[in-house]
């Protein structure tokens, strides 16, 4: 197994463990965690210490190209040194496989600054295409029409993807989903923390059919792209710069559907309770100061 690099940490832990990249003791040791979903799926975060956003991407090998699922919030390799660490998993990956190395192919799954950083670390990278984020380019390149809801299929060699157009946080969104491994990819549309709703109607829309997309599928774990719940029923404000007792990253297709139906029964604009994500539909500037000046209570008392 080849030597990654200093800073990024390897685990076997399941996906519902606690990550030392957001301890409040161990972040500091940590650029970069990297932890399998399976033996050609690995999950990626992002350090809170390198962005308090701590982003989670995902990598999925297949024996002809492999899929980065975001890039992350740090642009040089010295904050966070993405491209190395995927250099070395494809490698690892084929090389125990007795494959060439797969080429790959850099997504995004929507365009928002904090999943699309690190694109700068793979412009030269040989054999790579990087998807531009806007949205014409998106569609263009996956095949998808601009229907919300709209699916096609990638293939990665001995893998098929299906990935759906699911705009409502951002007009870029996809969701993807393995169907061999029964996971969803969902980005920031569905992970424990706090939906940012820009287009309320296509949000409506988009889970209705990821839900009946995870149900074709026999989809059982919905992975997103952050953790901003604890284990207590509360939430990080923003800027956090750890989490104590973070909520596990994993979502079942059943919490996929009370978030559908929290969003299906939302009718304006403002802050909706709900469970496994707060909604945040349009633009909600007394919320958010408030959650800035939590963060920021919470970082002058030592809390976050």
């Amino acid at each position: 197994m080849t030597m990654l690099p200093e800073g990024v940490l390897r685990d076997a832990e399941p996906l519902d463990a606690p990550w030392d990249g957001v301890g409040e003791d161990t972040a500091r040791q940590v650029k970069l965690q990297v932890r399998p979903i399976d033996d050609a799926t690995f999950a990626l975060r992002q350090s809170s210490r390198v962005s308090t956003e701590a982003p989670i991407g995902y990598l999925i090998c297949g024996t002809r190209r492999a899929l980065l699922l975001d890039t992350g919030d740090a642009k040089s390799a010295v904050e966070c040194p993405l491209r190395e660490t995927v250099d070395v998993l494809l490698h690892d990956w084929a090389d125990g496989r007795g494959l060439p190395d797969p080429t790959l192919v850099v997504a995004h799954t929507h365009g928002h600054y904090d999943h699309v950083k690190g694109d700068s670390q793979f412009v030269d990278r040989p054999d790579t295409t990087i998807v531009a984020k806007d949205v014409d380019a998106v569609h263009r390149f996956f095949g998808l029409s601009g229907t919300v809801g709209a699916t096609t299929e990638f293939d990665l060699g001995g893998r098929t993807l299906i990935v759906m157009a699911t705009p409502g946080h951002d007009a870029r969104s996809i969701t993807t989903v393995d169907p061999t491994s029964g996971v969803m990819f969902s980005g920031d549309t569905a992970y424990p923390g706090r939906l940012y709703i820009d287009d309320l109607a296509a949000a409506k829309t988009s889970l209705a059919a990821m839900v009946e997309l995870a149900d074709t599928h026999g989809v059982h774990t919905v992975l997103g792209a952050h953790i901003e719940n604890d284990t207590h029923g509360g939430d990080y404000p923003v800027r956090t710069r750890f989490h104590r007792d973070e909520a596990p990253l994993p979502l079942t297709v059943a919490q996929l559907r009370t978030l559908r139906d929290d969003v299906i029964r939302t009718t304006g604009k403002g802050v909706h309770r709900g469970d496994p994500m707060t909604l945040y539909v349009g633009n909600a500037p007394l919320p958010m100061l408030k959650l800035l000046i939590r963060g920021a209570v919470w970082r002058l008392t030592g809390r976050g």
